[in-house]
């Protein structure tokens, strides 16, 4: 007797696909570096003309660059993964999907402008309450895919996350802690993001005749 496919393997292999080089935990790790340090570097600018026009910019870019991920991840694929498995066409989210990304997405910009206006002395309470509240969205977001996509780099992801806030939350607090959490895990992201780029390219290698 044939034996019947795995439907949810075959469902499971394009999402699979599109972690197998690295890319996204690089890109990510990447942003998330840029965000912790542009809010360390705005809360030490002097209060002045320039400490203004900074907050004024530095929040909407910051907002905008969430949208850029996934197309530097598809620009990347394009040129490093794409040329040595072939192409693999990612599936067109539904509608729900998109809403639920640009509520995200919303909800950044939402977020960066109510730091901001709790760095111009806004809500202590929650100045308290923002790190411990990103910690858990954070690690539950890598449990989410861990379980999803079956990798446990996501999962050991997930974990760094808690034990790095508790390191962090032990020195400092408020938004200096939500800040140094976004620098740990972005490098924590990009070491990772490395590390198995650098594993797909050695098992990988270009066909004769192709380059980059």
């Amino acid at each position: 007797m044939t034996e019947q496919p795995d439907l949810d393997e075959l469902a499971r292999r394009p999402r699979r696909y599109w972690t197998i080089d690295g890319l996204p935990e690089l890109v990510v790790g990447v942003l998330w570096i840029i965000w912790g340090g542009a809010w360390l570097i705005g809360q030490n600018i002097p209060h002045d003309w320039r400490w203004a026009a900074y907050w004024l910019i530095v929040p909407p870019v910051l907002a905008l660059s969430g949208f850029a991920v996934n197309w530097i991840t598809r620009r990347l694929k394009e040129r490093i993964t794409f040329p040595r498995t072939g192409y693999v066409e990612w599936r067109k989210p539904s509608n729900r999907v998109s809403l639920g990304v640009g509520l995200a997405i919303a909800g950044i910009a939402a977020v960066l402008a109510v730091v901001t206006m709790s760095v111009t002395g806004g809500d202590q309470r929650l100045e308290r309450t923002m790190p411990f509240s990103l910690t858990v969205c954070l690690a539950l977001s890598f449990v989410a895919v861990s379980v999803r996509q079956r990798t446990l780099h996501h999962l050991a992801l997930a974990a760094a996350v808690v034990v790095l806030a508790l390191a962090i939350f032990s020195v400092t607090s408020g938004w200096d802690a939500m800040n140094w959490l976004f620098l740990g895990l972005g490098t924590i992201c990009v070491f990772v993001g490395a590390i198995r780029l650098a594993l797909f390219l050695r098992s990988h290698p270009l066909p004769a005749g192709e380059g980059l």
